[in-house]
């Protein structure tokens, strides 16, 4: 209770011009004190036990342990925090809240001393001190500053609209001293998500409808949205950038409907109070229609998609059987041309440029199949942004990717394996045509056969018979006699 009594003082003196309160992560100083305030803060810092320092108007520290004289007023009083857990943000008065959520911080859980219950955004926790509750971090949306267009030097739309997107707010909690200051500031966040564009000068509001429609710049501290109208806002917002492909087309529909909702009002939480709801019923309408006509386009789209897929798998196949095809007739021909070489001695540079031409053949087949499947990469990958960016990644990858993937890496086996084939073939020929062969003749030199010299058989005039034998003489080889003439005698019979 002394921690809230004395936030509840530091407010309520801020509130009424007597001081001034600046907070950081460690520590609050509140200045422009009169004594008696000093003395009545002094005094609630007790027994919390924070460390407190005084100063007088001059900055002398005030040590005496006397209340402070009203002659040195007016005082500055320093109150030490203690020190916050990780990725948490103590603050201590509703005004130093307000300044934190102008500026920002990154801490998950924030902790205002004047908060009960609790309060879950897209990316934190606003609670109590001592809430233990953990933050539910939504997904990253689309960045509302790609939707509304700003031309000043001061940026008024917000980079994340998580920070301000929550469950619709009870009416115990919507009431809070504490709630109010997140959501006026959630308020103007929100509001400025809504039109085409914001004007530099002023802030208004734009649509460009049509008709166009202008409305005043949401005040922090003079407008105020009632229960239903902020309940309202905040489930429009949470339509709005529900889907990050999708925020731009709803964007566009609802500040159309709201442009033709009315005339320019006095005061921009009139304006919506008024309409908002109506423009988003008819904004979401205008959406199912759009998504109907969208859905018949894409369904044309998908089945283009679908039939560019299969063309492009059944071109891959020609390509992979053609080459097929060309490296068998190439492996016949060379095969051919090696038998030609070893068993006719064909010349060599007919079989040379003949296999030449077959392995140049095979490479043009292989390379205009390479550059067909390289151009139909790349048109995928241009064209994928600008055709297909409805379809999700792992979609566009199981219809696309994978099909395509397949038939590719069956035309790159081929080629690896023709090519190859080819170039094995191609050495072996190479070969051939360099080595010597078996048909090529060593000598044309056939060795005679030896001459035998005929010898006539003597006549029977010259016949005579002797009783002492003939001396033995140098012949020459006959050939034996054959079978028939074997009976006769090559000599006459002695006479009687």
């Amino acid at each position: 209770m002394s921690l809230i009594a004395l936030a509840e003082a530091i407010d309520g003196l801020v509130e009424t011009k007597q001081a001034f309160v600046a907070e950081s992560e460690n520590a609050v100083t509140v200045s422009a004190l009169s004594a008696a305030h000093a003395s009545e803060l002094k005094a609630l810092c007790e027994p919390l036990g924070w460390p407190v320092e005084l100063f007088d108007r001059v900055g002398e520290p005030w040590v005496s342990a006397e209340a402070p004289d009203p002659g040195f007023a007016p005082y500055r009083l320093v109150i030490q925090k203690p020190a916050s857990p990780a990725n948490t943000l103590r603050l201590l008065s509703n005004h130093a809240f307000a300044e934190w959520l102008e500026i920002g911080h990154v801490a998950p859980r924030w902790h205002i001393a004047r908060f009960t219950g609790s309060l879950v955004t897209g990316v934190r926790v606003i609670q109590s001190w001592e809430g233990a509750q953990e933050p539910a971090v939504l997904p990253s949306t689309k960045s509302p500053r790609a939707l509304v267009k700003e031309f000043g030097n001061v940026r008024r739309v917000p980079e994340d609209v998580r920070y301000w997107l929550a469950p619709a707010l009870e009416s115990e909690l919507f009431i809070e001293p504490a709630a109010q200051v997140w959501i006026r500031a959630a308020s103007a966040a929100l509001i400025s998500c809504l039109p085409d564009e914001i004007d530099a000068d002023n802030g208004a509001l734009k649509f460009r409808g049509p008709p166009r429609l202008t409305l005043p710049r949401f005040d922090v501290v003079s407008d105020v949205l009632d229960h239903a109208s902020f309940n309202t806002l905040m489930e429009v917002s949470y339509w709005l950038f529900e889907h990050e492909r999708e925020a731009e087309m709803r964007h566009i529909l609802l500040a159309a409907e709201l442009a033709r909702s009315g005339a320019t009002a006095e005061s921009t939480p009139t304006f919506l109070r008024q309409h908002l709801a109506h423009a988003w019923e008819s904004a979401q309408i205008a959406y199912q229609m759009a998504l109907s006509e969208t859905g018949l386009d894409t369904l044309k789209v998908l089945s283009d998609l679908r039939k560019a897929v299969t063309e492009e798998t059944a071109k891959l196949s020609d390509i992979s059987r053609q080459l097929t095809g060309s490296v068998a007739a190439a492996l016949a021909t060379g095969i051919g041309l090696i038998a030609a070489r070893v068993a006719a001695n064909a010349p060599a540079e007919l079989i040379a440029i003949v296999m030449l031409v077959v392995a140049l053949y095979i490479t043009m087949v292989i390379s205009s199949g390479v550059q067909f499947m390289r151009l139909q990469r790349q048109l995928r990958t241009d064209w994928q942004h600008r055709l297909y960016r409805f379809l999700p990644e792992a979609e566009y990858t199981r219809m696309v990717v994978k099909p395509t993937g397949k038939a590719e890496r069956s035309f790159v086996w081929t080629a690896w394996l023709g090519g190859v084939a080819v170039a094995v073939l191609t050495l072996a020929c190479g070969w051939a045509v360099l080595a010597p062969t078996s048909a090529t003749p060593t000598s044309t030199d056939v060795p005679a056969q030896p001459v035998i010299p005929f010898v006539p058989p003597p006549s029977p005039a010259t016949d005579t018979v002797s009783a002492t034998p003939a001396k033995p003489t140098t012949a020459t080889v006959v050939p034996a006699p054959t079978k028939d003439s074997s009976k006769a005698s090559p000599t006459s019979p002695p006479r009687k």
